[in-house]
């Protein structure tokens, strides 16, 4: 998940394979490491919304998120703020029927808020097309707002003030800061959890197949080895797992295959700062499909959390594979040269990186299409006693998600052998 890069001086480059930072208001993170004993190890990156851009014509567009900026701001025109001022006053809706993020966008916000503002931001954080994508699996805050307090300003008032009553301090812990990371890097959390395991760990070890056997699954490994199991938690992505359950599961297996699984990779390139010095203090940059680019956004990692690279020199991490699904299929070297060229139509970085690295996930970033939220329900309707799913493709991309899934699935597991022992 982390990986480090030496410099000549001493210090390190600190690169994330995955996500860089995590939201409290989703708990879990912040939960599992308070859990683990590794609260003293956690990191505030500051704001993730502040300076943050839009392409827009070729050009990055800064992101307003004050009264100010958003008047004064060039990505919308005056026609389309209004649009977005009349949200207050726009009826909600409260039948809990999932809908696609555009419908939700434009019904509360307009068309103009969901083509250059919403929209482009969620597709760079989702890899995704908002007139497909799950509301409800996607940004359940958003509907939950509207639910709550009839829409999305309300809301967002709401939810400040409730903060400002938040003790800053709970049950002998301190509250967590809206973002977090940790020192070195995500992977400590992983490496704190694994500490902590008992039984038999396994790592890198690849399921030839599984099958029913009794009352257990009897899983065979590639090298080998049977394992005997009562129960079994998926983690793997669904166009994973459904591969290894077709032969016995069928109903869920299908279900599983409907869910699509796109291409989503990262390269992050390390300059001297004095090469990248003209260019604006940006955090992020988030591109629409619509500017027909080669990436899908960039986030300036170096400007974010200054300690993830040493004094004078600049990190920056660009993702690929949505706009642009053929880039995920190119070989280091042409994957470098495209990004480059993006980087110096974009932003005007002219320099050669002093070094990079890539990471690729081929068919493994899931979409989550209207109605996901049934479909995940009738997966584990289907599925046999004693096998469970949790991860990505399921109930929410982000790890905090995960984690929740985690927990709720091991629950059901230990829950069931238990009633078969008892049994």
């Amino acid at each position: 998940m982390t990986e480090t890069i030496p410099d000549s001086k001493g210090g390190q480059f600190t690169i994330d394979a995955g996500p860089e930072s995590f939201i409290t208001r989703k708990p879990e993170v912040w939960e599992l490491a308070s859990e683990m004993g590794i609260l003293d190890r956690v990191v505030n990156p500051g704001s993730e919304t502040r300076n943050m851009y839009v392409l827009k014509g070729g050009k990055p567009i800064e992101i307003p998120l004050s009264p100010v900026k958003f008047i004064r701001s060039t990505l919308m025109t005056g026609r389309g703020k209004l649009r977005m001022l009349q949200e207050p006053f726009i009826p909600p809706k409260r039948d809990g029927e999932d809908e696609s993020l555009a419908e939700f966008v434009t019904r509360r916000l307009g068309r103009e808020a969901l083509d250059e503002f919403i929209g482009p931001v969620l597709a760079g954080i989702y890899n995704t097309n908002p007139d497909t994508q799950s509301i409800l699996t996607t940004s359940p805050v958003m509907r939950e707002m509207e639910m709550e307090h009839g829409g999305l300003f309300k809301g967002a008032l709401g939810r400040m003030r409730a903060a400002r009553r938040v003790k800053k301090v709970e049950n002998g812990q301190p509250r967590p800061p809206r973002f977090i990371t940790f020192q070195n890097g995500a992977e400590e959390l992983v490496e704190a959890l694994v500490a902590r395991l008992e039984g038999d760990l396994r790592l890198r070890v690849e399921i030839e197949r599984i099958c029913p056997f009794g009352e257990q699954y009897e899983i065979l490994l590639k090298a080998g080895q049977r394992i005997f199991a009562d129960a079994i938690i998926f983690a793997t992505p669904a166009n994973v797992t459904n591969r290894l359950i077709e032969n016995f599961a069928q109903e869920a297996a299908k279900c599983m295959a409907t869910i699509r699984h796109e291409n989503i990779g990262t390269i992050s390139l390390v300059y001297q700062s004095k090469d990248v010095q003209r260019v604006q203090p940006i955090h992020g940059l988030m591109i629409p499909r619509r500017e027909k680019r080669k990436i899908d956004a960039l986030t300036w990692t170096s400007n974010k959390m200054p300690s993830r690279a040493p004094a004078g020199y600049s990190l920056i991490r660009v993702f690929f594979g949505g706009n642009a699904p053929y880039m995920a299929e190119y070989n280091d070297s042409d994957l470098l040269n495209n990004v480059r060229a993006e980087l110096r139509e974009l932003l005007g970085i002219r320099a050669i990186p002093l070094d990079y690295r890539v990471q690729r996930w081929p068919k493994s970033f899931p979409q989550a299409d209207v109605g996901h939220l049934d479909l995940v329900n009738t997966i584990e309707g289907a599925l046999p006693a004693g096998l469970y799913v949790a991860g990505s493709s399921y109930r929410g991309i982000g790890v905090p998600d995960c984690i929740r899934q985690g927990r709720d699935a091991a629950q059901k597991a230990i829950e069931s052998c238990r009633l078969k022992v008892a049994g």
